[in-house]
């Protein structure tokens, strides 16, 4: 019977660290003006301001570019890498990062595929 008990004992200990370093690794879904106040890695989800510039430049690997969160706010995001391919056409993206005054420092950008919503357009439409 002590047996039993001390490996139930030992399997919850195991569980309750699994459960605290995923929950450490897990980075939260937020919008620009929490994430401001947060201070801390983030993910926002948005889209391309086509209204204003973007840019990438090329001799420090640096691009620039503003955002639009899902609650309409937009701020400058700057991302140390190359633009990404379906960048201009993707509906919306998601950048991984941190708040900096009223800049937000990407250190990833997911793009979502435009073809993905093609086909379900197409099917609403039906």
């Amino acid at each position: 019977m002590k047996k039993y008990i001390a490996i139930a004992g030992i399997a919850i200990i195991f569980l309750t660290l699994l459960l605290l370093s995923f929950n450490k690794s897990s980075i939260e879904y937020t919008d620009f003006q929490k994430a401001a106040s947060l201070n801390k890695k983030v993910q926002v989800i948005g889209s391309l301001e086509k209204t204003l510039p973007f840019h990438y430049d090329i001799n420090t690997n640096v691009f620039e570019f503003y955002m639009k969160d899902k609650k309409g706010n937009v701020k400058l995001v700057r991302f140390n890498g190359p633009q990404p391919n379906n960048f201009t056409i993707a509906p919306e993206f998601v950048v991984k990062g941190v708040m900096k005054d009223t800049l937000f420092l990407a250190q990833e950008i997911i793009t979502k595929c435009p073809s993905k919503y093609e086909s379900e357009l197409e099917k609403a439409k039906q």
